[in-house]
């Protein structure tokens, strides 16, 4: 008989009660249901954890919450306010129930820290390494669970196969979050630890509203909310495997370093600098729209490259031509309907209750929308419309295929 103890803790905007749902209604549809008991705790204290860990003795622990950025689980006291448990914490909980804990799966934004510290000790964790949607959340626990009861005919590595169904399931949602779970495997005959997968970002997210829950701080902050920056982390690929090609001998390297930073708003500065230099502009000029519908190729894919790479999808002139064509754009012709612009702006969060954002307005965090950076609404002419430069930069990124 396998275990699962769902540990829940502070749902504030969040679905915990869906999420548990989703776990409970999974292992009834599974092949192996007779196999699987559920055990369920929630508003969870610290000592909660410790007595259900010790009580239960459970084979899968699934934390569902909120995390923030230096890798603590926010909990609960006994005065019901906010406790931060770091991770070094939970590794010394963990270390204790070895002998029966295979699997933890911390469900929680920024949760890939404490997760690489606990699989010092457990043989599978799973962790977040971003900001992740409350859906993407739930969506990720549906795929998991799904296959964790899957007859396993082949003798797969189960918990491998779960987190790639996990994975597969955020993509089919067409959720811009499948490169944020994480997965540890200890690898106990050499007695190191493996991060098994880090899968690039593919899909689209339709669906992402500002007002869409993370499982970052449990205040009632809402995406359009300044952050500190993110910094990515540290497995993306060395700068020396970056393509930063160009057709007029511009140089991408500081653009490439500060995406690596995440330092976002300087990268979108010098996204702005670059474009310029380009097209053979000075600083604070703008880019007409032939020079759009000609930009380089070259020059455009290494531009959007960095930006998708090291936003994980997030960010990027492809991700944003993406939701342009979502919207019913067209870049066989170059149509300025105002109706659709205001509806991409909308998406991207470039307007704000009908109204434009400023520079000074701009997200420059990694909570932003899908698509709110590069922001270059000031590339455009000043000739009366501030997204001028929509249907062209879309139409010259289908030519160049991106």
């Amino acid at each position: 008989m396998q275990k699962i103890l769902v540990l829940a803790a502070l749902p504030n905007r969040l679905r915990l009660d869906r999420e548990i749902r989703e776990i409970e209604e999974a292992i009834k549809r599974a092949v192996k249901r007779d196999s699987f008991e559920i055990k369920i705790r929630t508003a969870v204290r610290p000592q909660d954890i410790r007595r259900a860990l010790a009580e239960e003795r459970p084979q899968i622990v699934h934390f569902c919450g909120h995390g923030l950025e230096d890798g603590s689980l926010v909990l609960e006291d006994d005065g019901g306010n906010h406790l931060h448990v770091l991770p070094t914490g939970l590794a010394a909980l963990f270390r204790l129930h070895t002998d029966y804990v295979k699997c933890v799966l911390l469900n929680a934004c920024y949760s890939s820290k404490p997760a690489e510290v606990i699989s010092q000790h457990i043989n599978y964790v799973i962790g977040m390494n971003q900001p992740i949607e409350d859906r993407a959340a739930i969506v990720f626990a549906q795929g998991f669970y799904d296959a964790l009861g899957y007859d396993n005919i082949n003798n797969l590595d189960v918990i491998q196969r779960a987190f790639d169904e996990g994975i597969v399931a955020i993509q089919l949602e067409n959720l811009l979050q499948s490169a944020i779970p994480h997965l540890w495997k200890l690898r106990i005959a050499q007695g190191e630890i493996e991060p098994i997968r880090e899968l690039e970002q593919r899909s689209s997210n339709r669906n992402s509203e500002i007002s869409t829950p993370t499982r970052g701080s449990s205040s009632d902050d809402n995406s359009s909310d300044r952050a500190p920056d993110y910094r990515p982390p540290q497995t993306v690929q060395s700068p020396q495997t970056d393509d930063l090609s160009s057709d007029r001998s511009i140089d991408y390297t500081r653009l490439r370093n500060l995406l690596k930073a995440g330092k976002w708003q300087d990268a979108d500065d010098e996204t702005y600098s670059v474009m310029l230099k380009v097209v053979g502009r000075e600083e604070d000029d703008w880019i007409t729209e032939e020079e759009l519908l000609n930009f380089p190729c070259t020059d455009l894919r290494t531009i959007d490259s960095l930006w998708v790479k090291y936003s994980s999808g997030r960010f990027g002139f492809s991700v944003q031509k993406k939701i342009y064509l979502e919207v019913g754009g067209q870049t066989d012709r170059i149509s300025y309907d105002q109706l659709l612009r205001d509806e991409f702006c909308d998406r991207v969060g470039w307007r704000e209750r009908k109204l434009w954002i400023t520079r000074d307005q701009v997200n420059y965090s990694f909570r932003a929308r899908p698509g709110h950076l590069p922001w270059y609404p000031r590339l455009a002419s000043p000739r009366g419309t501030r997204a001028a430069f929509i249907p062209p930069l879309a139409s010259r990124l289908v030519k160049c295929n991106l």
